[in-house]
């Protein structure tokens, strides 16, 4: 089955038909103006490659990714495309002046820089959301030790006991302790004060 490449063009580059090199090194391609991005059907395609000028670069790299999660590639007829353009989210660069090895292994090399990305993303990610973690655990301890007037590791201790008790994650167990203890204190500071009139 041929590798399905959506190519889309805003001002196209001049130098050579991009969908003709493409379909001439045995893709499958369809092609169609950037602006037409929200009302395409098809979604069913393996790489995207993007062919428009520096300056519109960084606009349509957020409308595609928000969009496709596909290897991204820019076709770029710029010189310097290194200091032209946001390479944060492309992974790859072709340009008209590759021959058909150089497109092929470039466009495989798109493929695997995506993949490297995506992983990196998760692992950011799982990395980030355990850290938050973390946080709330600490965050919860620290105040289970000042209100029962105990040592954090013995705070830590009761959390994990009940935890185990009640089958629930610590974090859920750290939560629950926090959110308490941010309801006490609304309760307490919600109550109106009283003032000695008597002096």
């Amino acid at each position: 089955m041929k590798t399905r490449i959506l190519h889309i063009h805003d001002i196209p580059t001049t130098k050579c038909r991009v969908d003709v090199r493409l379909k001439e090194l045995n893709y499958w391609v369809a092609s169609i103006p950037a602006e037409a991005l929200p009302t395409l059907q098809q979604r069913r395609f393996d790489i995207l490659v993007l062919d428009v000028p520096a300056c519109r670069l960084k606009q349509w790299l957020h409308e595609v990714n928000s969009r496709f999660s596909l290897p991204l590639l820019w076709w770029c007829e710029e010189r310097k495309p290194a200091t032209a353009a946001p390479h944060d989210k492309v992974d790859g660069v072709l340009c008209c002046g590759m021959n058909d090895n150089e497109l092929q292994w470039s466009l495989l090399l798109g493929v695997k820089n995506h993949q490297r990305r995506l992983h990196l993303e998760r692992e950011y990610q799982f990395l980030a959301t355990k850290f938050q973690e973390k946080k709330l655990v600490d965050d919860a301890k620290i105040m289970l030790s000042k209100i029962n007037n105990i040592s954090e590791t013995t705070a830590y201790e009761m959390m994990r006991t009940q935890a185990m008790n009640e089958r629930k994650k610590l974090v859920d167990i750290a939560q629950a302790v926090l959110s308490t203890n941010s309801l006490l204190v609304k309760a307490s500071s919600s109550k109106p004060k009283k003032y000695d009139y008597t002096q």
